[in-house]
């Protein structure tokens, strides 16, 4: 196996793995609900550092 973990969650990849890893970095494109997270959370990042109320939506 080619990923390689320590106690201290450490990991390595090596070989086919860490080309394919870079190759994903590089080319694949990203999960659209992962970005809509990610604005979400800048949103609420910065209504934060200007010390605004925010109300978190709660998905049932």
């Amino acid at each position: 196996m080619a990923i390689k973990s320590s106690t201290f969650g450490r990991v390595e990849l090596s070989g086919k793995d860490a080309a394919r890893f870079v190759q994903h970095m590089n080319e694949d494109k990203a999960n659209p609900l992962a970005l809509a997270a990610l604005a979400r959370g800048r949103e609420i990042s910065e209504k934060i550092k200007k010390g605004e109320a925010f109300k978190l939506k709660r998905n049932a």
